[in-house]
């Protein structure tokens, strides 16, 4: 079994040499002469030093042993400090005490002294007391942990209860999304929405990085989202509105990118803008291609005054809209290679036919394939759109 790990500190170098002989049958031991290097081989060993037997005198003409003390219990998990003096005060052995250490024990001033028995019976008791602090350290940390893992799942269970609860069919349309975290909680945004006068929304939103944080953001920008279409849905006024949300909340480095399209199905067109966002995909099903929809602006947040145009066009039926997030495209492998646009696009182009979860999850499944168990960097989100 490993002994206990002890360091002396001391500057009588016959008096360390006494207390070592009396220790080492029962301790591993080390030694120092003076306060920088005992404060240096404790951080050196990493938290194998259990306990410091610190002279209250060391180098006289300061208040060595006080400063010792205060200097090891700064230390990452820290050894349990005992005060070995032989001229101790009541009143300096109370400053020892107050600065963190554990106990003392009074030295006769011999290098072989009579109070080494019970310095061995401190050490003990000393060694006990750092294991249990140790032990109820980590039971609190297992606690704390469970707190967060709790937390953290009912963040993500809030969050997916943002998105579109399963597929919706309307006038003919089909719409159908998948959102996956990097993370527990994540930055990935997708809807799809009837409005009163039948047309239909559908929106995503990638909030730079991932996470938590990420994620507040998001929730904010679906609640905006949520009022702004029941006081005015069309793209310009809901760009705007998401702009603004996304400039005043967070920090300035936290941006938004975000495709805004609305569908009318009694005139066959819809209109968009794209802040900043990968361009999503227009599969036509006369010509069988896949036509990307480019950016009209720059991300959400940059400025509060940004203007974001509105592009109109026009669909058929049988149309697909395919939406992703950069989780998709820049998903790597394990040679280093990116799934990348190209690779989307001919899977849009070959499969454009399917229904949109068939779409959408044969993306998913080419996805997996390629990445070989290679951890995702961001969060994925697509969103599919049979007109």
């Amino acid at each position: 079994m490993t002994k206990p790990l002890v360091l002396l500190l001391d500057d009588d170098t016959a008096m360390l040499d006494a207390v070592t002989l009396d220790l080492e049958r029962t301790f591993d031991v080390i030694c120092a002469s003076g306060v920088e290097e005992c404060v240096d081989k404790i951080r050196d060993a990493r938290g194998a030093v259990e306990v410091a037997v610190v002279d209250m005198w060391i180098e006289t003409d300061r208040e060595g042993g006080l400063e010792a003390i205060q200097g090891i219990r700064a230390c990452e998990s820290p050894p349990e400090c005992i005060v070995l003096t032989a001229y101790g005060t009541h009143a300096n052995i109370v400053r020892c005490m107050e600065a963190g250490a554990y106990s003392y024990v009074e030295k006769s001033g011999r290098a072989a002294d009579d109070a080494t028995g019970l310095l061995i019976t401190t050490i003990h008791r000393a060694v006990e007391t750092r294991r249990l602090k140790q032990l109820e350290a980590a039971q609190e940390q297992i606690k704390a942990d469970e707190r967060i893992k709790q937390d953290l799942q009912r963040a993500y269970e809030i969050q997916q209860s943002l998105l579109p609860p399963g597929d919706l069919h309307h006038a003919g349309m089909h719409f159908s999304g998948y959102c996956r975290p990097a993370e527990n909680v994540g930055g990935d945004y997708y809807d799809y929405f009837v409005l009163p006068d039948d047309r239909v929304g559908l929106l995503i939103g990638d909030v730079t990085g991932h996470g938590f944080d990420a994620s507040l953001i998001m929730a904010v920008a679906c609640s905006c989202r949520s009022t702004q279409t029941r006081i005015d849905p069309d793209v310009a006024p809901v760009m705007d509105a998401l702009n603004r949300i996304v400039q005043t909340t967070g920090p300035d480095w936290r941006l938004m990118t975000a495709c805004y399209i609305l569908i009318d199905p009694a005139t066959r067109g819809f209109y968009y803008a794209n802040a900043g966002h990968h361009f999503p995909f227009h599969f036509h099903a006369d010509t069988g291609k896949a036509e990307p929809m480019e950016s009209t602006g720059l991300p959400l947040g940059v400025d509060t005054d940004m203007t974001f145009p509105v592009v109109e066009r026009s669909w058929a039926p049988g149309d697909v809209m395919v939406l992703y997030s950069d989780g998709i495209v820049e998903a790597e492998n394990a040679a280093g290679d990116i799934f990348g646009e190209d690779r989307l696009q001919a899977l849009v182009e070959s499969h454009g036919q399917e229904s949109p979860p068939d779409l959408r999850q044969r993306i998913i499944d080419a996805l997996e394939a390629f990445r070989q168990g290679v951890p995702l960097l961001d969060d994925v989100t697509i969103a599919v759109a049979k007109l």
